[in-house]
């Protein structure tokens, strides 16, 4: 509606390349989008690692949550700038 690109744009082609095992083309969609889920799945295993040893699991503190929303809606603005085209979702041949 609005024609600009989301936070979000390229996130599903980037995990159908992931998928795939084209770690290159899922970073080339969404570059934050791919290093998030990175560091979203690393929370995840070391999580599971600390509850199978029985210790404490690591919560996301409220001011972490709304540092990576800041993060996302920069990225967002930086996407939709002219000079910044290279951050928009690119289908590498």
């Amino acid at each position: 509606v609005f024609n600009i690109s989301c936070a979000g744009c390229g996130a599903t082609r980037m995990f159908k390349s992931i998928l795939k095992l084209d770690i290159y083309q899922a970073f080339r969609y969404n570059p934050l989008m791919f290093i998030l889920t990175i560091l979203g799945f690393i929370y995840f295993i070391v999580n599971i690692i600390l509850y199978i040893k029985g210790k404490k699991l690591i919560k996301l503190s409220f001011k972490f949550i709304f540092i990576i929303i800041i993060i996302l809606l920069i990225y967002m603005f930086l996407r939709n700038l002219p000079g910044f085209e290279y951050l928009l979702p690119t289908k590498i041949n």
